[in-house]
């Protein structure tokens, strides 16, 4: 009988551990989504040389739309709003299907964009969604400063 109780304990004991692995696999291949689409993102703002600026809002924001939807990014059926960050404008705010915000940032040679994706990891057992943002930044687009009237 002896053997049978100390059988048990190490059964558990490789069960909490192999559960533990798969809780660290999910979550690394949601944080590697979350990740890449955040890069996806900053790379279509780049493509257009003001970002959001002349017009290209409409364009950005389709693009963004398609490749998150080619790229399987989880459906926000939560509608939650971005926070506001001081010292930055709020360009996009998850009014779509996707949640990621996208703030505009001046510094004194430019502007940048911050781009800010999430990773979500849901706990079916207790009935948890948990979100952790992704955020990363633009190159920065130079001011441009017409020195012909001199």
């Amino acid at each position: 009988m002896k053997e049978a109780v100390g059988n048990a304990g190490v059964v558990s004991i490789a069960i909490t551990i192999i559960g533990i692995i798969i809780i660290i696999f999910v979550s690394s291949l949601n944080y590697t989504k979350a990740f890449k689409v955040k890069n996806r993102i900053v790379d279509i703002i780049e493509r257009y040389n003001d970002g959001y600026a002349r017009g290209n809002r409409n364009k950005i924001d389709s693009e963004v739309a398609s490749t998150l939807r080619e790229l399987g990014y989880r459906v926000d059926t939560r509608n939650k709003g971005c926070s506001e960050k001081e010292g930055a404008n709020l360009v996009y705010n998850s009014s779509g299907n996707y949640r990621y915000c996208i703030y505009e940032n001046e510094s004194n040679r430019g502007k940048y964009y911050t781009v800010v994706a999430f990773m979500y990891l849901d706990l079916p057992v207790i009935n948890e969604l948990l979100e952790f943002p992704v955020s990363g930044e633009t190159k920065v687009f130079y001011h441009v400063i017409d020195n012909h009237g001199l």
